[in-house]
């Protein structure tokens, strides 16, 4: 515990103090959890009412819960408090940047596998609590409210009051939120969810900017892309893996009750994170082609249809493969094959982002998802056989996946050092309010394979028209600063 902080101010003491409740209090419902009248055993993935102790149980029996709660607020304020941050070197000269890349990698890694564990959740959660799917939705509604909370929140916080600060709020906020396994009822489940997505929406886009800070040269785009398309990949890994062999055994709220584990691993990081803050980071030089490329209606526009593709998939491609007749087994084991095969695809999404840039790449996948997606719908595949459907279906999320695993880096890559934290937390929030209208988009249409598929089709393409005009006005944006530079004399 030492470790996380050097305790010599009051702030750092309080952060400190903090650390150590929430950890404890978040130890103590994990252990609670497994033990309370054996609520996660039984061998059931889907509980009912009567077997569930843990269903209907009065929220005075969970003190941590509101422990927890006081540790943070512990932790805010320490935060706040003034200290002095380091300033922020530039990439090549940062030390330890393999360490602080891979820290990054790993974080953003255990963030998207809680963000994709909504879609395996809400199978078991609609059968205990008796949900339809309309209800159900609400669960992905709330849940993604708070990571647009968190995107907003946390871009201004990580530019204010450093990176490390920032890192270590999200982290014990994601570890503390995985009491909401415990919960009792939906409406208990809707809170917990809300305010885990504020940490989680938080830590997204910080992550993104602290790997686009200590990554420098004219590779950093493409890293940065390749990193984030291997988390994404892991990270849905992590949740399509926990729910094929966890969830059979203990039910779906160990699929909750999992984020304690590994927010402890990434609360136990967190001196290796620099504790850099905007205000001081190494200027960057601001070129027309920054200021025209990522800025405008357009670019948001093109983050929210990838929030409605992503988190609309996310949510009820699970309950669709198994509505359309693939037992629960093999739907989760295609989509853990799915997860594994685009860790391989991040080393081709590196090379394509060098040889034809950003933009040509998420024309090309937007597209060609389109057209494929369309070809098995309007040729009757899906309808007719369930495993065709259930395969284009699990092909649309790796599509997708992949698609929202570049647009944030790009926008940290163009944006300058001194917003980068405010400018990722920004693109973040129109994802995450895309994210909210997907899963009700699709709840209408959760009953058909092929009507969701024709929607995906159709966003898939909106999204490639979105990308070719951002393009366009790159490529505008790079002609007028090669005009200016050879019509303006140097001073």
């Amino acid at each position: 515990m030492a470790l996380l902080v050097r305790p010599t101010t009051p702030g750092n003491w309080l952060v400190l103090a903090g650390t150590a409740i929430v950890l404890l209090s978040s130890a103590i419902c994990f252990v609670n959890a497994f033990t309370m009248g054996h609520a996660m055993s039984g061998g059931h993935a889907v509980r009912s009412a009567a077997s569930d102790p843990l269903h209907g149980m009065p929220l005075s029996q969970m003190p941590e819960m509101y422990v927890a709660g006081i540790g943070l607020l512990l932790v805010v304020a320490g935060a706040a408090m003034p200290r002095a941050a380091r300033p922020a070197p530039r990439a090549e000269h940062v030390r330890g940047r393999g360490v602080v890349a891979v820290i990054g990698t790993l974080a953003l890694t255990i963030d998207i596998s809680k963000t994709s564990t909504l879609g395996f959740v809400i199978p078991g959660m609609r059968a205990e609590y008796g949900l339809d799917a309309r209800t159900a939705s609400l669960l992905a509604v709330f849940g993604l409210a708070g990571t647009a909370t968190g995107a907003v929140l946390f871009g201004v916080f990580a530019d204010r009051f450093g990176r490390r600060s920032s890192y270590l709020l999200a982290t014990l906020g994601f570890t503390a939120t995985s009491m909401c396994g415990t919960m009792p009822t939906f409406g208990g489940n809707l809170v917990m969810c809300l305010l885990m997505g504020v940490a989680v929406g938080g830590l997204a886009p910080l992550l993104i900017t602290l790997l686009t800070d200590v990554i420098g040269g004219p590779s950093r785009g493409s890293v940065v892309v390749a990193l984030s398309v291997v988390a994404t990949a892991v990270g849905y890994l992590v949740a399509a893996g926990t729910a094929l062999w966890l969830e059979p055994v203990f039910g779906w709220r160990v699929l909750w009750l999992i984020g304690a584990p590994t927010g402890l691993v990434l609360v136990l990081l967190t001196p290796w994170v620099p504790n850099w803050t905007a205000e001081r980071a190494a200027p960057a030089p601001s070129t027309p082609v920054q200021v025209r490329a990522f800025s405008g209606g357009v670019q948001r526009a093109y983050a929210l249809l990838i929030g409605l593709l992503t988190f609309g998939l996310t949510t009820w491609v699970p309950s669709l493969a198994r509505v359309s007749g693939v037992p629960v087994a093999t739907a989760n084991l295609l989509l853990t094959v799915a997860s594994l095969i685009m860790v391989p695809c991040a080393v081709l999404m590196m090379f394509g982002y060098r040889r034809f840039g950003p933009t040509r790449i998420a024309v090309g996948m937007a597209v060609t998802t389109a057209a494929v997606l369309l070809g098995l719908t309007l040729s009757g595949a899906v309808s007719a056989v369930s495993w065709v459907g259930a395969l284009a279906l699990v092909a649309a999320l790796f599509a997708v996946n992949t698609m929202a695993a570049v647009f944030l880096p790009i926008a940290a890559d163009l944006a300058a050092a001194s917003s980068r934290g405010r400018t990722t937390g920004t693109v973040s929030l129109f994802n995450r309010i895309g994210g909210l209208c997907g899963p009700l988009l699709l709840a209408g249409l959760v009953s058909s394979t092929a009507d969701v598929l024709v929607a995906v089709a159709v966003l898939a393409l909106l999204c490639a028209l979105a990308a070719w005009h951002i393009g366009r006005r790159h490529r505008m944006a790079r002609v007028e600063a090669a005009s200016s530079a050879t019509t303006i004399p140097a001073p």
